[in-house]
């Protein structure tokens, strides 16, 4: 376990279902429980919300492009970054997270918190305002509570924007499923973005030179009569939309 006074040796890999559960423990741990809009929607308080929610992660990480931080000491994994390729939809067909929430979603909690995605995506349409076809979205970003402090969340966005740019240059390309099938074409992403919904995950943004392109107040959301901000307190007010060109 690290403590404060030694830093670990922490390497970032492209997830590998190897990692599955220790993956999917740092999700448990520290996403779930300590995420602004988790406890906005009470995802925090919902075993089976968060158990619908590992498994869009699950589903995310067959798309190939996902990290994971590992203490090479230990081999444990201690920060997560489930990334997903997304390119334009067609309003008839839905995007994935609108899919995702009336497909496979089994709670309230976990819809809400799909809902809120969707709405925050929905207010800027990123692929006609910076004329893309396909971006890379790091969705689900955390580190295991004993191994804050150590900069392992800025490292996993920065090797998610390195990844971006090989996949774009196609000097790599995703290591999922749907490759492996021969089926599909590699996505190549021409820009990054992120929701950042605490001034911790917005200051990692900052560092990586981020760009920001919306902020929306938690106060805008409401989960079961109480707005985001009622429940995970003032302390982190509102979200941002970020991106990176690459």
């Amino acid at each position: 376990m690290a403590t404060g006074k030694s830093t670990p040796a922490i390497e970032i890999l492209r997830y590998d279902a190897r990692y599955r559960d220790q993956s999917m423990e740092v999700l448990r741990k520290s996403f779930f429980q300590q995420e602004i809009v988790c406890i906005g929607s009470e995802v925090n308080l919902t075993p089976q919300a968060q158990k619908d929610l590992e498994q869009l992660c699950l589903d995310v990480a067959d798309g190939g492009v996902s990290l994971i931080a590992r203490d090479t000491d230990t081999d444990t994994i201690v920060g997560v970054s489930f990334n997903v390729l997304q390119t334009p939809s067609s309003p008839e067909d839905g995007n994935y997270f609108e899919q995702f929430r009336d497909t496979k979603c089994t709670t309230d909690s976990s819809r809400a918190l799909m809902q809120y995605m969707i709405t925050m995506d929905a207010k800027v349409n990123l692929f006609e305002r910076f004329r893309v076809d396909c971006l890379l979205e790091i969705m689900f970003l955390a580190t295991l509570p004993s191994y804050a402090g150590h900069g392992i969340a800025t490292r996993l966005v920065e090797e998610s924007v390195q990844l971006a740019k090989q996949l774009k240059c196609g000097q790599v390309a995703p290591t999922g499923g749907d490759e492996r099938s021969g089926t599909v074409v590699a996505k190549q992403p021409q820009l990054v973005s992120a929701l950042f919904t605490s001034r911790i995950s917005q200051r990692v943004g900052e560092k990586v030179g981020f760009t920001v392109i919306n902020q929306v107040p938690h106060a805008e959301f409401v989960y079961r009569g109480q707005t985001f901000s009622d429940r995970a307190g003032p302390e982190h007010p509102f979200s941002t939309l970020v991106v990176k060109h690459i």
